[in-house]
């Protein structure tokens, strides 16, 4: 593949996600922290991190040494694309309607990491639903990009995994992880 089209690729990746959409509507304007993102669209620092890595891969977003991120007007524009109309129109950030899941959290991610992961089965199961919004719903990821992916976020990679696959939030065969959909039936847990 040469490598404009898979600049382009890349391109259309960071923009084929809401979430990231919204973050780009965020900052179009005024530039904004990483926490400060996670506030205002109501997401874990660590899935926020994850987003603005997709963004910054594609030249989208530039930081600064303060941890400010802002638009890479210069990059948008040589896009030739009027990216201006599909952020403007993207949706509102979500709005909480759940405080029990906006607590846990803020009291157990620090900085965009996860600082320790609860050992009360119901906080537990909220930071993995959590986790698990790292990971593209059907994309196939082999396991050492699954380890990446999680130990910006945590140390434990692999009680991370194994937790998660157990949970139904993530399915394995082969060493291929995936994000099952809704409806997809549950995969048996086999080694992890």
């Amino acid at each position: 593949m040469s490598a404009d089209l898979a600049a382009r690729a890349t391109l259309f990746r960071a923009l084929g996600h809401p979430a990231r959409l919204g973050m780009l509507r965020l900052i179009w304007t005024q530039e904004a922290s990483g926490d400060a993102l996670a506030r205002l669209m109501n997401l874990a620092p660590a899935t926020v991190s994850h987003h603005l890595a997709q963004l910054a891969e594609a030249g989208l977003i530039a930081t600064r040494q303060d941890g400010h991120h802002r638009l890479h007007r210069a990059q948008v524009a040589a896009l030739n694309l009027n990216l201006g109309d599909v952020v403007r129109g993207a949706a509102p950030p979500p709005q909480s309607a759940d405080p029990y899941r906006d607590r846990v959290l803020r009291a157990f991610f620090k900085d965009g990491r996860l600082s320790t992961l609860p050992a009360q089965r119901k906080k537990r199961d909220v930071i993995l639903h959590e986790l698990a919004g790292l990971f593209e719903p059907g994309r196939r990821y082999p396991e050492r990009e699954v380890n990446a992916v999680l130990g910006e976020v945590y140390g434990d990679v692999f009680t991370l995994r194994r937790e998660m696959v157990g949970l139904g939030v993530l399915a394995r065969e082969a060493g291929v992880y995936w994000r099952p959909a809704l409806d997809d039936p549950p995969q048996s847990a086999g080694p992890r």
